[in-house]
């Protein structure tokens, strides 16, 4: 029997390694000479023993290939994915600068135009490189650093950076607070700042023409609850379970022409779970959408 037992040693059906199927093959032969060892020995404590080891481990393997092939579907989609979002922007920067080398074009402002092109891509693909830095150091498990600080004071500096963004694209942001200034949350400031980025972009993209962005600050005897909303386009109800995934857009057309890397959701995703909080959507076509989710306070 000790023959079986170290078969199926912890050692050698370690889950570092990757040749899942086979050694669930092999546990398959070993079963068989268990039942057929069972069959000549009767009821016994070492066989006993034997079968309940060897279900763990089937089970650790089982489990084991299950993730292994989900990441793989997962890893081949995000790197097609990447791709061609990469491609998209690299292509339209190469076409407007052969333009510009061949001597196609002679008039200053067409070519100024061209350039202008240029550069906006350029600033895409340096957007859509910092998201899937970003993405990737969320997905190793990124370490982050809490404390407490003062909530309205936090979202004011930030909208007070997203003035430009805001004026350039004929949007209004407003707070509207229910807490004192000294009211505290507890959380990592630099990646909540992140949080705040992707919702005001997000919502300045898809806002109506002389737009506007709430943003509401109330709490709880435990929390800060916190809600971005904007009167935009809104979301289609069958597009609003996927918003969060990696690239998923639901206007590709608009997301395109307006910018942006299609990581943006699920980055905040990301740094709100390891926050403890869940984001919370509502959204209804032709309103608007708005975006919830709760700090400890």
């Amino acid at each position: 029997m000790k023959k079986e037992m170290d078969k199926i040693s912890d050692e050698k059906y370690s889950l570092s390694e990757n040749n899942y199927e086979e050694k669930l093959f092999e546990l398959c032969g070993i079963t068989r000479e268990l039942e057929e060892k069972k069959f000549f020995l009767g009821a016994n404590k070492e066989v006993s023993e034997l079968q309940a080891r060897l279900l763990t481990v089937i089970k650790r393997l089982i489990d084991e290939l299950n993730t292994a092939k989900v990441f793989k579907i997962n890893r081949n989609e995000f790197l097609g994915n990447v791709s061609h979002e990469l491609r998209t922007p690299i292509f339209a920067i190469q076409l407007s600068l052969e333009t510009l080398i061949d001597g196609a074009v002679n008039d200053e402002n067409v070519s100024m135009d061209f350039l202008n092109r240029a550069l906006k891509q350029t600033e895409r693909l340096r957007e859509l490189v910092d998201d899937l830095i970003n993405i990737s150091k969320l997905e190793a498990g990124m370490k982050i650093s809490k404390r407490y600080f003062e909530i309205n004071r936090f979202i004011k500096d930030v909208v007070t950076e997203l003035s430009g963004l805001s004026e350039k694209r004929n949007v209004v942001i407003k707070i509207e607070s229910g807490v004192s200034d000294k009211t505290m949350a507890f959380g990592d400031e630099e990646r909540l700042k992140q949080v705040f980025v992707n919702l005001i972009d997000n919502a300045t993209k898809y806002a109506a023409e002389n737009g506007e962005i709430i943003i509401g600050i109330r709490n709880t005897e435990k929390d800060v609850i916190i809600s971005v909303k904007d009167n935009g386009v809104g979301i289609p109800k069958e597009d609003l379970p996927r918003i969060f995934e990696r690239f998923y857009r639901v206007d590709k057309t608009r997301s395109r022409d307006m910018g942006g890397s299609g990581l943006g959701l699920s980055i905040v995703k990301h740094i709100l779970e390891l926050h403890n909080s869940t984001i919370r959507v509502e959204s209804e076509e032709g309103k608007g959408t708005k975006f919830e989710f709760n700090l400890p306070s």
